[in-house]
């Protein structure tokens, strides 16, 4: 049930992630948002202000792993694991494998790796309307596969 849980909790964010991209980040806090689609990373500085919505993300994990270990809930816990674990998983292709952010990463050569780059960077360069719909890291249309 605990790992479940944690799966569960993982997808779940690929869902809210997409949304408060769509509505938050590109809606009324795109102020913090637009330095991030402004240039490239090798011009942008180190951290961006956008860089603060992971504050956003962290804390309510923070809280359920703190909160679910003092009140030895299991389950807060593996929603809050569920939730870290996404967090890392976006680290990793949005700004390591995506936006080079650590220069020492070659991008990979898996199809569904290449895939979430194409996605993503349709949506950095939208070409049409619906490149710049791919709000989602994990998630996309099956045309950038191509």
């Amino acid at each position: 049930m605990i790992i479940l849980l944690i799966i569960t909790s993982f997808w779940f964010m690929e869902f809210v992630a997409w949304s408060n991209h769509k509505y938050v980040m590109h809606g009324f806090l795109w102020s913090l948002h637009k330095d991030h689609h402004l240039a490239d990373i090798a011009s942008k500085p180190v951290l961006q202000k956008n860089d603060f919505f992971f504050l956003i993300y962290a804390t309510p994990a923070i809280i359920l792993i703190i909160w679910g270990l003092s009140a030895a809930n299991p389950y807060m816990i593996a929603i809050g694991a569920g939730i870290s674990l996404y967090g890392m998983t976006y680290f990793i292709f949005h700004d390591v494998v995506y936006h080079q952010r650590l220069p020492f990463f070659s991008r990979p050569s898996n199809a569904y790796v290449k895939a979430i780059i194409k996605a993503h960077q349709a949506h950095h360069k939208p070409k049409n309307i619906k490149d710049f719909n791919n709000f989602g890291l994990l998630i996309f249309h099956r045309r950038y596969f191509n």
